[in-house]
């Protein structure tokens, strides 16, 4: 099914996407994909730009610049890992246009799988990349019909471990998807307990790989499980256009403002830009009841530090982080607990989008 479905996406052509011009086209093959249909985010703000102009670490968009005052906070959903079918059923157009209906959604992140199998019959890209890239094909035409940001992430623990099967990935999605101001890219999920040098080696092989076809927004992860992004602090990852943002992640049951928090607040502050690619309402193995005050505490971080953030999970999975439940498909959405607080953040998203113009 999977073959099948990346044939019949493979033909599909031109991808139109508004940039800060409104007028930008990708070449993919021999058809046309039409406009999108709403007028959302990346025609709003264009491609997504790391900066410092007071002094904080933030992100941009290219319609305004970076300019203190226009810093850019997206708040969206994380799928899960794309290797099981309560996940993958969301990694369609139909779906994200559903995500996006009642939701708000103004970003979704693929957690593509590198060499996991887990029983189904998908595996990880590393060992079955035909399917992974029909996933990814399909998810990036759903964000780009909704004029969404959408985030490539190679979704391993252990990327520094997969550098020759990162580098083939990454040359291939920038490739394809790196003139496009929807498409960030997250070259690293979570490092365990490797140091930053391993880390950033790795993260500043990829970069190069990635600079050949796109000068796009990258998001580097940092140790502990994305919970250090100080330790880039006068010891960045290379890259001569200083586009990239380092990768904190929180779940509001186990991790604090006061520690956690205080190291993201530390890396902003020397300049750094971060970005929240996965947060949790629960604990921080996907389990646990939603903590009402616990949430509360870090959205009023999040939107006080105008920090983008991503959700765990879009998934119907038997985890309480899971936003949705077992009768939800690509076409209904049905809210767990978390499912439904997280919804009530996003309705902090705007109703609607103005297209920026070209100057």
């Amino acid at each position: 099914m999977l073959k099948k479905l990346f044939f019949c996406l493979s033909i599909l052509g031109i991808l139109f996407f508004f940039g800060c011009s409104g007028d930008n086209i990708v070449e993919t093959n021999s058809e046309e994909i039409p406009t999108p249909h709403p007028v959302g985010p990346v025609s709003q703000y264009g491609q997504l730009l790391a900066g410092h102009p007071d002094g904080l670490g933030r992100i941009y968009g290219a319609c305004k610049g970076v300019k203190s005052g226009e810093e850019v906070q997206l708040r969206g959903m994380s799928l899960y890992w794309s290797i099981l079918p309560r996940a993958t059923d969301f990694y369609t157009e139909t779906a994200i246009t559903t995500m996006v209906r009642d939701m708000k959604v103004q970003l979704i992140r693929l957690a593509i799988s590198t060499q996991e199998n887990w029983g189904g019959d998908i595996s990880g890209y590393i060992l079955d990349p035909e399917a992974q890239l029909a996933l990814i094909d399909q998810a990036v035409h759903g964000a780009v019909l909704n004029d969404i940001y959408v985030i490539i992430d190679w979704h391993s623990h252990m990327a520094n471990w997969q550098l020759a099967e990162a580098t083939e990935f990454f040359e291939k999605v920038s490739a394809k998807y790196g003139k496009l101001d929807n498409v960030i890219f997250e070259v690293f999920n979570e490092p365990m307990q490797q140091s930053w040098d391993d880390v950033k080696s790795y993260a500043d092989s990829i970069v190069k790989v990635i600079r050949k076809n796109s000068d796009n927004l990258i998001l580097v992860g940092t140790p502990n499980w994305d919970q250090k992004p100080h330790v880039a602090i006068d010891n960045e990852v290379e890259d001569s256009l200083h586009n990239i943002a380092y990768t904190f992640h929180f779940y509001a049951n186990t991790h604090r403002l006061g520690s956690e928090g205080s190291k993201a607040l530390q890396a902003m502050r020397a300049g750094l830009s971060v970005f929240v690619s996965e947060w949790g309402t629960g604990n921080a193995d996907g389990g646990g009841t939603p903590g009402e005050m616990a949430n509360a505490n870090w959205q009023r971080f999040l939107d006080e530090n105008l920090l983008s953030s991503a959700n765990w999970s879009a998934s119907k999975i038997n985890e309480g982080t899971a936003a949705f439940l077992e009768e939800s498909d690509e076409n209904h959405l049905v809210y767990s607990t978390s499912g439904q607080m997280v919804k009530d953040i996003l309705s902090a998203n705007p109703d609607s989008y103005t297209a920026c113009k070209s100057k």
